[in-house]
């Protein structure tokens, strides 16, 4: 239940006001993901993480033979092939199997027959979230489209270290208006105190135009 407190306007009519989302989060919470001085950490958990994603993508890019995704699709079908082979034994498994859904299989069989292409998506996209994580360009943006590559790798049967990456790059999503501050975003995204200056003048403005009226 949230309490309304009363408060009486200029014409002596009474409103009430409900309580702002800001005085419903808790102090840390919003030092972590809303405090310039988070940043620091956020700094040392993008660098990490996009470091991971672009050597990722980088091997994928320059690999010789077919390892390398851009050129050959055999990595892609061969990760393709192990996830019909683990949805096939999942009886196996005792009720944990590593591939669950069946609709996920058809998915994967339909990129399979474009698998060439799908391969340089990949390979694109990890160098894309690697970079944009490293220079905090975007960096909730970058941090989504990982926790989206991770969430297609575990159900395809890849568990590996994407569980952890994929707990960094929901934080990261959650701090976005910090993680990028010591990056490309300081020049990207509207500060808070740019908002507060253009607020004051436009309530300023607002006053001065009422007293010429009155």
């Amino acid at each position: 239940m949230t309490t309304e407190t009363p408060r009486v306007t200029a014409a002596g009519a009474t409103r009430t006001d409900q309580p702002t989302h800001a005085a419903l989060e808790l102090p840390w919470t919003h030092w972590l993901f809303r405090s310039r001085q988070a940043s620091i950490l956020w700094l040392i958990v993008r660098l990490w993480l996009g470091w991971q994603w672009l050597s990722a993508g980088w091997g994928k890019l320059t690999a010789a033979g077919y390892g390398n995704w851009f050129t050959h699709p055999t990595g892609l079908q061969g990760f393709i092939a192990g996830a019909d082979s683990s949805y096939d034994h999942r009886a196996q498994a005792h009720g944990h199997p590593q591939v669950t859904y069946g609709w996920y299989l058809h998915v994967l069989n339909g990129i399979d027959a474009h698998a060439q292409l799908f391969s340089r998506v990949v390979t694109l996209s990890e160098l894309a979230v690697g970079l944009g994580l490293l220079l905090g360009c975007l960096t909730g943006a970058a941090a989504a489209g990982g926790v989206a590559l991770n969430i297609m790798y575990i159900t395809g049967g890849s568990a590996g270290p994407n569980g952890i990456f994929i707990l960094l790059g929901v934080l990261l999503v959650a701090a976005w208006r910090v993680a990028g501050y010591l990056g490309v975003d300081y020049f990207l995204l509207p500060r808070p105190r740019l908002r507060r200056r253009l607020r004051a003048q436009a309530v300023g403005w607002h006053r001065e135009t009422n007293r010429q009226h009155e």
